[in-house]
This record gives structure tokens, sequence and C-alpha cells, in this order.
């Protein structure tokens, strides 16, 4: 009978607990208002070793101990979060996390609740408007590279980044624009020549109009 093949398995299932090891999962952890900076410290120095920093080395390999460093320190950051909302560095990190771990759609997320909180930080929008790019958000990601470019208007960096979003935005006349006043500003940066020389071949006909930038970095 079914009742009888049940028993079966409980009994199975026993003796398997019994041989290998079987622990009870446990109930998760809660945390106080007094954890927030420990939590906060902890979680940030297990992502911060394989955070994709602009200018900066990092781990060019994600190992099994560096997903499951990651994993656990973006835990640690979603309990500081509970504890406080309004943490938008702890919303950052989380979305650097995510972006390490190559989940594009969490650490847009992350990103964008990060942004929402700190509209005067032009790193936190330039994180946003790369992964909403990513994912083809063009209008998300126009909107967060104007934003940037207000906050540091002299930024060529800037400048290029917003040339890319008004490309995937298909807007292309503003793209050249935008593109070549940040070469003006710095024309011996080689990251500002190949964004320009992307945009004129899209321009041309030469390249396909990218949708998000896959499109660009895969050709």
């Amino acid at each position: 009978t079914l009742v009888r093949k049940l028993l079966m398995v409980s009994r199975i299932l026993a003796l398997v607990c019994g041989a290998v090891g079987c622990s009870r999962q446990e109930a998760p952890k809660t945390y106080s208002a007094a954890d927030h900076n420990r939590l906060f410290k902890e979680g940030g120095d297990l992502i911060k070793p394989y955070m994709r920093l602009h200018g900066q080395p990092r781990n060019p390999s994600i190992t099994g101990r560096a997903r499951k460093d990651v994993s656990h320190g973006i835990e640690l950051l979603q309990a500081v979060i509970n504890i406080n909302p309004t943490n938008w560095a702890a919303y950052w990190v989380i979305g650097k996390g995510y972006q390490t771990l190559g989940k594009s759609e969490e650490a847009c997320e992350a990103f964008g609740h990060s942004f929402a909180i700190q509209k005067q930080n032009a790193d936190v929008a330039r994180e946003y408007m790369f992964e909403c790019l990513d994912l083809g958000r063009a209008k998300e990601g126009v909107d967060a590279a104007e934003h940037a470019v207000a906050l540091e208007p002299n930024d060529a960096g800037l400048a290029a980044n917003l040339a890319l979003a008004y490309l995937i935005a298909g807007r292309n006349g503003e793209s050249l624009k935008k593109a070549e006043e940040a070469l003006g500003r710095d024309p011996a940066d080689t990251v500002t020549q190949a964004v320009v020389r992307v945009i004129r071949e899209v321009a041309s006909g030469k390249r396909p109009q990218p949708r998000r930038m896959k499109d660009i970095d895969g050709s």
C-alpha cells in the first residue's frame, strides 16, 4: 500500500542519515542594530577581493571558494539592509557581488536600489547604467548616465559612458556628438577612442545597431 511504501522510504532515509550524518536545517539567524557595522565590514571584506573596479586589478577567476565567499558576503549585507533599508552602500556592494557572480538581473536590481537612495555619487549612477545597458534597458541606462554627467560634467569617462548609452538607445547622432566631446577632453584615452570608432562604424552601417553592451563587446 501507499502508506507502507512511505514508511519504507522514511526508514531508508533514516538509515542513510545515520550512516552519513544528516544535520537539521538551522533556523535563519536574526541580528540586531548592534550588528550593523560588523556585518557590513564582514560582508564587504568577503566580496571586495573579487570586485570589478575600474583601473584596479581583481581576481581574474571565480573559483568555488570565491563563489562561496561572495554569496556569503551578499547574505551578510542583506542582513545589513534588513537592519537599515536606507544603506545605499550595502546595496552597492551587493550589486558588485552579483556582478562578480555573473547575475546581471540581481546586480541591476541592487544597483537600482542604491541609485534610488544615493543620488550624489557618480559611481553609483555609473554602475547602475552599465548593468542596465548589459540587460538592454536603454532608457534606464540613459537616465543614469545623464545623471552621472550632471554630477561631474567635466569627467570625460562619464561623457563617453553617456555616448554608449545613447548608442544603445538608438540615438546615434547624440551618441557621436557626446563621444567626440569626450575625446576632445582626453584625446589620448584609448577607451574613448574605441567608443568613437564603434559609434562611427554603427552610423556608417559597417556595424549593426547594438541593443545591449554585449552587442559591442562581443564584436
